[in-house]
């Protein structure tokens, strides 16, 4: 496996992610539960933990020592990237309809409300927080994990290790640098993850899942902020 120092670089610093993933674990939630942690502390600190690494691989792109097109970044004009146009069409107009159709009262309100309970801590429970939350940490994360754990790491691992090898891999650390949400959740993300390596490779680009990671994090961000904002009016209103 022959690699640029800069490619070496950025596979250290995505070694070092998950090391310290592992490390924090569940600091951060305690931190925040506790009071000593803002989230927008927490939502700042994450953004400047995806984009380092991600920092560095960009500018290994723009000295053409790693090619955008062998990352999934360039367009082929193929039918597997215009399925995967159709597919993120699709999944915004779910998202639109199901946050709209989200009303208190409802079945499908409290089984979100009883699902959220496990996340609240980390959910934004005002507009700052949505804000931060959705065109901050949403969208560095669509981005940045996109191009580190699926383009570069497959790109990096497929000879190797063959496509379905490098996904797996790519998908577990993927997992574990989601570990301060918890252990059952480094199952629930990898998974996801790996979803996501195989409409990569399906659809032969890497916009795809970028928006489709991205829109995935902002429908959760308002889904919890909905929550939120409808729980506090319940309260208020038992209160008055």
């Amino acid at each position: 496996m022959h690699l640029h120092a800069g490619e070496w670089l950025v596979l250290a610093i995505m070694a070092a992610m998950v090391l310290y993933s592992l490390w924090e674990s569940d600091k951060s939630k305690v931190a925040v539960l506790a009071g000593r942690k803002t989230k927008l502390a927490m939502y700042r600190e994450t953004i400047l933990f995806l984009w380092l690494p991600t920092s560095v691989l960009l500018i290994l792109i723009a000295f053409n020592i790693v090619s955008a097109e062998r990352l999934g970044l360039g367009w082929q004009n193929s039918w597997g990237n215009w399925a995967g146009v159709l597919l993120v069409v699709a999944a915004v107009a779910y998202v639109i309809w199901h946050i709209r159709s989200v009303q208190p009262g409802t079945s499908q309100y409290q089984q979100l409300f009883d699902a959220m309970q496990t996340h609240s801590w980390l959910m934004p429970s005002n507009k700052r927080e949505l804000y931060w939350f959705t065109g901050g940490v949403s969208m560095s994360a669509g981005i940045c994990e996109e191009l580190l754990f699926r383009g570069f790491f497959l790109a990096v691992f497929a000879d190797l290790l063959g496509v379905w090898g490098s996904l797996l891999l790519g998908s577990f650390l993927f997992g574990l640098c989601h570990l301060y949400q918890g252990w059952a959740n480094v199952l629930r993300t990898a998974v996801i993850g790996l979803v996501l390596g195989i409409i990569y490779v399906l659809t032969e680009s890497l916009w795809v899942v970028i928006a489709l990671h991205a829109l995935m994090d902002i429908f959760g961000g308002v889904l919890g902020y909905v929550v939120h904002k409808h729980g506090r009016c319940e309260s208020e209103l038992a209160m008055g």
